[in-house]
């Protein structure tokens, strides 16, 4: 029991210097904000030679970045199992892509080159109480880079962590629980696999592998498109 509560205090000490390290730095420019969705700009110290950003990316185009994003959760007893190119469990409904799509929209258009977009969305369970889901994207010339920490994940995640709670709501880009779930895209055609992707700009600043996604978005919005318009698939357009 000693023990247990030593290792809850020193959680809670490291999750504080996190927190108070986040805090350094530019103040988040608030996209929207209330008690069950947050959509920032935050300065992003890990924007190398910055990103594609202010981009013009439309809300209908973000909802389909969003209804293909997945993940597979892990297993108690055996781990992720056989993690494939076989689709996991939706991560967005259709009504939280709703709720988030014209705001990651609106950021994107407002971001600077050293800007990151981060979100956080608060959903309940009648059994589980509030549930987390967040995380970040950024956009590298043709490539969307989506970084999602939590997935409909308790602050209180007893399995692997700790048994307290904090107010995680300005660090989106900090997982909860770790080894959770790790994540997918589909349509798999314009899902860049990391092994792929690992070396290219914008990459290797990102390393936990789990919880990253990189994106063709031209093939994704090609590969959602009808037959007689897929001859000349759309690219992030510059914004104003």
């Amino acid at each position: 029991m000693t023990c247990q509560r030593s290792s809850n205090s020193i959680l809670l000490i490291i999750a504080t210097l996190l927190a108070v390290g986040c805090a350094t730095g530019p103040t988040p420019i608030v996209i929207y904000e209330d008690a069950q969705t947050s959509v920032w700009l935050k300065f992003d110290p890990e924007s190398g030679s910055g990103h594609s950003h202010p981009v013009s990316i439309a809300p209908e185009q973000i909802a389909r970045v969003l209804h293909g994003v997945w993940v597979v959760h892990r297993n108690v007893v055996t781990g992720f199992g056989l993690f494939s190119d076989h689709e996991g469990t939706p991560v967005f409904s259709l009504g939280l892509i709703a709720r988030l799509a014209p705001y990651l929209s609106e950021a994107l258009k407002k971001a600077s080159p050293k800007d990151i977009v981060t979100f956080y969305l608060v959903t309940g369970d009648p059994n589980l109480g509030k549930l987390v889901t967040s995380g970040g994207l950024f956009v590298r010339q043709d490539r969307l880079f989506f970084i999602l920490a939590n997935a409909h994940t308790s602050p209180s995640s007893v399995n692997y962590e700790s048994t307290y709670e904090f107010d995680d709501r300005n660090q989106p880009l900090l997982p909860l629980a770790h080894f959770k779930f790790t994540v997918g895209f589909s349509p798999k055609e314009a899902w860049i696999r990391n092994a792929k992707a690992k070396g290219t700009e914008g990459y290797e600043r990102y390393l936990d592998e789990s919880k990253l996604l990189v994106i063709d978005f031209p093939r994704l919005m090609t590969e959602t498109q009808t037959p007689a318009a897929k001859s000349t698939p759309p690219s992030p357009k510059p914004g104003p």
